[in-house]
């Protein structure tokens, strides 16, 4: 098994429970491509062909079969979402940072239009309600 994420080297430059936010993997195509291979798990356990034991149990299905799932959810995933998860990783061919960049900006753009606006009041705001807090 890989196990470099536990030396200490690597410890000191990245610290602990980073990992789901800088693996490409992780960020973006884990989720999907488990949906996906669970989409056609599911579309198996109702209409696949299916063996069982002499005990009655089903068996799983045939190692062809699961790795179709595999290759069909790889295949599912768009390129683009792949670039994007390494981008936003922090991971991309771009030395000036420029493509990292852009990322942020489709999030700020979609934040900003979630955000009130500027007219709307928050009651709870301190600063508009005047609440004083004397110790």
């Amino acid at each position: 098994m890989f196990r470099a994420h536990l030396t200490p080297s690597t410890k000191q430059r990245l610290a602990a429970g980073l990992t789901s936010l800088v693996q490409p993997l992780d960020v973006c195509l884990n989720k999907p491509f488990k949906d996906r291979i669970r989409e056609q798990w599911n579309e198996w356990m109702v209409s696949g062909k299916k063996s069982f034991t002499k005990g009655g149990n089903m068996r799983a299905p045939q190692l062809d079969v699961l790795c179709k799932f595999v290759i069909k959810a790889w295949n599912d995933i768009d390129a683009e979402t792949v670039i994007k998860s390494f981008k936003k990783c922090g991971i991309s061919n771009s030395l000036d940072g420029m493509e990292v960049d852009y990322l942020w900006q489709d999030e700020e753009k979609a934040e900003a239009e979630t955000t009130p606006s500027d007219t709307e009041l928050d009651p709870y705001d301190d600063c508009l309600t005047n609440v004083s807090h004397k110790m």
